[in-house]
């Protein structure tokens, strides 16, 4: 009988906005972080646009019913070339939120089994994915003419704004997603001549070490936590922060330094723009 293969488990943590917290208003961020069996890990964050509690209720009533459906979604062979798998995804999500009214969020559910890594989004959360040693953004995120602008999940969001990305799962070292408060913590403008965001590699390689100095267990959700917090990532946004992380226990190479908590910087080519994501409207024409 061979050895039972184990599935990366997420991690996450999460930072009231400054602008929240000024305000008196709740973080408005839902993740949820489902405990599953040794063959399947994965996460939701629903990013909700405003600061009341009613949008916080919305976001999270999503994240758990977005889990339910991608379930369902994860089993299905044919999620490439068939479109209305995406329709019974987001038709189902919006059946198991129960009573609570919808009000605009954004979506990022992923799931790692066995098989597949499989993110879907809808708006601007993003995740950075290692393979092969190299970071990159699979699904850049969804942006209008400004910078504030992003798609929503309604329950008429076209099919064609609801994108997805998957790979098999050995092919994936690491994960990092996080909600549009640390977009300018861990992207940058594309190089000259590629499409596809610069990632701040060094960064995220110092959020993996860590994790792996700590073995992703006790004291890593809190170092997380304090990271956030830090005023590096205030100068850059004062928006809700969520960040989730999940790894292969392979050894892989380290940085030549490790860095403290607070050594937060922006992505390349990012200016510090603080407040930058603190208000978002939906992209005129969804994609």
């Amino acid at each position: 009988m061979g050895a039972v293969i184990r599935v990366p488990r997420f991690c996450g943590a999460q930072h009231r906005g400054e602008r929240h917290a000024a305000l008196d208003q709740p973080c408005c961020d839902a993740l949820l972080l489902p405990r599953q069996g040794v063959g399947l890990s994965g996460f939701v964050l629903c990013d909700g646009a405003g600061g009341s509690t009613a949008v916080a209720r919305s976001a999270a009533a999503s994240a758990r019913a977005g889990w339910q459906a991608l379930q369902h979604l994860r089993r299905e062979p044919r999620l490439g070339a068939d479109p209305r798998l995406l329709e019974q995804f987001r038709n189902r999500l919006l059946r198991r939120r129960g009573h609570v009214p919808l009000l605009d969020h954004t979506l990022l559910a992923c799931s790692w089994d066995r098989r597949r890594l499989l993110v879907l989004q809808v708006g601007d959360s993003t995740l950075l994915v290692r393979q092969g040693g190299q970071w990159h953004c699979p699904l850049p995120p969804a942006k209008g003419d400004y910078a504030n602008q992003t798609t929503f999940l309604r329950r008429h969001t076209p099919i064609g704004s609801i994108q997805v990305w998957q790979a098999p799962a050995t092919s994936v070292d690491a994960v990092l997603a996080f909600s549009d408060g640390l977009e300018s913590a861990f992207l940058g403008p594309a190089l000259p001549g590629h499409e596809q965001l610069e990632a701040n590699a060094p960064l995220a390689d110092l959020v993996i070490q860590e994790h792996r100095r700590r073995h992703g267990g006790r004291g890593y959700p809190a170092w997380l936590a304090r990271s956030l917090a830090d005023p590096g990532l205030a100068q850059l946004t004062d928006d809700d922060r969520t960040l989730v992380i999940a790894r292969r226990r392979a050894p892989q190479p380290a940085p030549a330094t490790r860095g403290p908590p607070g050594c937060w910087r922006p992505g390349p080519g990012v200016s510090r723009q603080p407040g930058r994501h603190t208000r978002r409207r939906e992209v005129a024409a969804q994609r």
